[in-house]
């Protein structure tokens, strides 16, 4: 297998998802992999719910007001309706130009003549 190694400044979005390629791509059908951390569903099944990975996901919670989480991904299974659904919006998201955001009004203005002192 591959080793990934993480470099300074290296994006870790992009080392989570070479992971996953790699475990996907070692996997057998049925195989299972698990995966226990702080990380909460809103963030990690965002890496985990693509149907390039062949996989099914599912997670449960544990602990009682500082929980952690376990992630079962099974191979040869389908995604979940909503984890399908996820995937849709992250990649629709992908696709749409960003929003044109003005940090900075015309030059022309003259706030500093708004001041009563």
């Amino acid at each position: 297998m591959e080793e990934v190694e993480s470099r300074p400044g290296q994006d870790n979005t992009t080392i989570a998802i070479l992971l996953s390629i790699m475990i996907s791509r070692v996997l057998k059908p049925g195989g299972r992999f698990l995966s226990v951390t702080f990380a909460q569903p809103h963030f990690r099944k965002r890496l985990y719910a693509r149907h390039d990975y062949c996989w099914s996901v599912r997670t449960r919670s544990y602990g009682d007001g500082f929980q952690y989480f376990l992630y079962v991904l099974t191979k040869g299974e389908e995604l979940s309706p909503e984890d399908a659904a996820l995937e849709r919006r992250l990649l629709e998201e992908a696709q749409d130009p960003p929003n044109e955001v003005r940090t900075q009004e015309a030059d022309t203005e003259a706030f500093l003549d708004c001041i009563d002192l």
